[in-house]
């Protein structure tokens, strides 16, 4: 007969197996974003972020391409526009100087190998500065630790409520139970 009983051994075994395998599909998702720009095209936001101060991806992190993948540039915002700063020689990208607002786009295939760095001329002194890679081999993406999860402020309510009214009722309980029990049994 066997023991249906679920040892501390077999859990382990069974949440170590669940990790990994959340481990090794996160690891993939991060991977397929790497690969995004693999397939000849890429995006990058012009004047995203709270702000709208930002090249997104460039501005916090370079945005990583191969040769002859064709980068389309999306302005989300107004009052942007992309200055090449410096590209490496044969580089030939003159980005695209007049100031443009939302909606409008512009593409450039990047072709030579290399750094590609640029800004905007109107908030380069705050910052909107960016760059793009053009790299034979992409980078693999290091894994990210996950932290815990965020509970929202409704959830932190709702729980404080829970553990006073489940510590009232205790209370009552014990002083009911040690206080309460003066009763006379009834007259027949």
């Amino acid at each position: 007969m066997e023991d249906d009983t679920l040892s501390r051994r077999n859990f382990l075994r069974g949440a170590a197996g669940a990790a990994t395998a959340a481990g090794a599909v996160a690891a993939g998702a991060g991977n397929a974003a790497a690969q995004a720009t693999a397939d000849g095209s890429g995006t990058v936001e012009v004047g995203a972020g709270d702000q709208g101060l930002k090249y997104t991806p460039g501005t916090d992190e370079p945005l990583y391409v191969t040769p002859g993948t064709t980068v389309t540039f999306d302005w989300v915002s107004g009052g942007h526009n992309i200055v090449v700063d410096s590209q490496p020689d044969g580089g030939g990208w003159g980005g695209h100087e007049p100031i443009e607002d939302e909606g409008f786009s512009h593409e450039f295939t990047f072709e030579t190998t290399g750094v590609y760095e640029y800004y905007c001329a109107p908030h380069e002194s705050v910052g909107m500065v960016a760059s793009i890679e053009v790299v034979e081999t992409l980078p693999t993406p290091t894994p990210q630790p996950s932290g815990p999860p965020e509970v929202p402020d409704s959830a932190k309510s709702l729980g404080v409520a829970s553990f006073i009214a489940m510590v009232t009722t205790l209370g009552l309980a014990f002083f009911f139970t040690k206080y309460g029990g003066d009763y006379e049994p009834p007259e027949e």
